[in-house]
C-alpha cells in the first residue's frame, strides 16, 4: 500500500507518527534528533527490506556530500533511545557494507485527528499560539521537451526546489523519496496530494521553445483542487539559477510566510555563481544517482567540468571525491 503521512506505524512498546516524525513510547516522548527521526522513517515505512547506505545519505542529507560516519552516528543514536543493540538486534539490523533492515513486526494505523497536529510545537515557551506549518510537496518536473538528454535538468530543478523550501520553518516539505515514488508524466495533483497528506502541491514542468525551453510551474490547493499561483518562465541555460531562485521567492510568497532574516539568505544560498558551473553539477548529480560504474564515470566526467569553470565550487570536489572513493573501493551495488 502507498505509505500516507497520516499513519501511525506500531512496533513494539513504540509507535512513530509519520506526519510529525514523532516517536513515542507508552505516551512519553522519546527524544530524537531531526535526522535520526527521517531515518526512522525510511527504514520502517520499508519494514522488511534492505534500505542501502546511499539511499538513506541521499534522501536524509539531499543535494550535500557527507561521510559515511554522519550515517552511522545517527543509527547509533537510534539504536540507543529504542534500547537496541547492533548484535542481537531487535529492531534495526546492520547488513555489513550495504545498508540496515527495520526487522520489528509493526501495525500501521491511520492517525486519528487528535494527533493530526503537533500540539507541542503550537504553542511557544509564553503560551502563545504558533501557526500550524504548512505541509507542500514538490512532484518531479515533467521533461516534455522531447530531448532526454535534459532529464538531468527537470530532476535537478525538483531537488533543488524541495532542498529551498526544505530552509524555511513554517513548512514541511515532503521528501525526495516520497515524490519520485510517485513520478508518472501523467497525474492528478489533488490525488497525489491526498496520498502524501500534503496541504499544496507543485507541480512544473520543462517544454521546448524556439529559442530555449519554457519552465511552467503550478500551485495547487489539495483539498479544493484550487490554482494558488501559475507561473510560465521562458528560459535559457544561463539563467536556471535565477529561475530556479524566482520560483522559491513566488511560491513563498503565495503562500504568505513571513521569513526570518536568516531564512531569506538561507533558501537562495548558492554555491556557485556560475550557471555553466551548476549545470555541469547537476548532470554529474543525475548519474551520480544512478549508482552505477557507468553512471559514476560519466559524473566524474561533469564534476571535473564544474570545476573547470568554478575553481571555488566547494560541492564539485566534494562529489568527484566521493566518485573515486567509490570506484576504488567498490562500494556500487551490481549493474542492474
Amino acid at each position: 500500500m502507498p505509505h500516507s503521512q497520516k499513519l501511525i506505524y506500531e512496533f513494539g512498546p513504540y509507535r512513530l507518527n509519520l506526519a510529525l516524525l514523532r516517536l513515542t513510547r507508552e505516551e512519553e516522548r522519546v527524544a530524537l534528533t531531526p535526522k535520526a527521526a527521517e531515518i526512522l522513517a525510511l527504514l520502517i515505512t520499508n519494514a522488511g527490506q534492505l534500505v542501502e547506505k546511499d539511499f538513506l545519505l541521499k534522501e536524509v542529507w539531499p543535494d550535500t556530500f557527507v561521510e559515511e560516519s554522519n550515517l552511522a552516528q545517527n543509527i547509533f543514536l537510534l539504536r540507543k533511545a529504542l534500547g537496541d543493540e547492533r548484535e542481537g538486534p531487535k529492531y534495526i539490523e546492520t547488513v555489513t557494507r550495504r545498508g540496515y533492515r527495520f526487522i520489528a513486526s509493526v501495525k500501521i494505523y491511520a492517525a486519528d485527528e487528535s494527533e493530526g497536529d503537533d500540539a507541542e510545537s503550537t504553542r511557544d515557551a509564553n503560551g502563545d499560539a504558533i501557526p500550524q506549518r504548512t505541509i507542500i510537496a514538490v512532484l518531479p518536473f515533467v521533461n516534455a521537451t522531447g530531448d532526454p538528454d535534459v532529464e538531468y535538468l527537470s530532476e535537478g530543478l525538483t531537488d533543488s526546489i524541495i532542498n529551498n523550501l526544505a530552509r524555511v520553518s513554517q513548512l514541511r516539505v515532503m521528501s525526495r523519496s516520497a515524490v519520485f515514488r510517485r513520478r508518472k508524466d501523467v497525474f492528478d495533483p489533488q490525488v497525489v496530494g491526498r496520498e502524501l497528506g500534503a496541504k499544496a502541491v507543485l507541480v512544473g514542468q520543462l517544454s521546448a521553445r524556439p529559442a530555449g525551453m519554457a519552465i511552467s510551474v503550478e500551485l495547487v490547493e489539495v483539498a479544493r483542487g484550487w490554482q494558488l499561483w501559475g507561473e510560465t518562465f521562458d528560459c535559457v541555460l544561463k539563467d536556471i539559477l535565477e529561475i530556479q531562485d524566482e520560483i522559491t521567492r513566488q511560491l513563498l510568497g503565495n503562500l504568505k510566510l513571513k521569513l526570518t532574516g536568516e531564512e531569506e539568505k538561507r533558501i537562495t544560498a548558492r554555491y556557485t555563481e556560475n550557471a555553466e558551473a551548476y549545470q555541469a553539477y547537476l548532470e554529474g548529480r543525475y548519474h551520480w544517482s544512478r549508482y552505477t560504474r557507468t553512471g559514476i564515470e560519466k559524473a566524474i566526467i561533469h564534476f571535473r567540468r564544474a570545476i573547470e569553470q568554478d575553481p571555488n565550487y566547494a560541492l564539485a570536489y566534494a562529489a568527484i571525491v566521493d566518485c573515486y572513493l567509490r570506484l576504488t573501493t567498490n562500494y556500487l551495488p551490481p549493474e542492474g
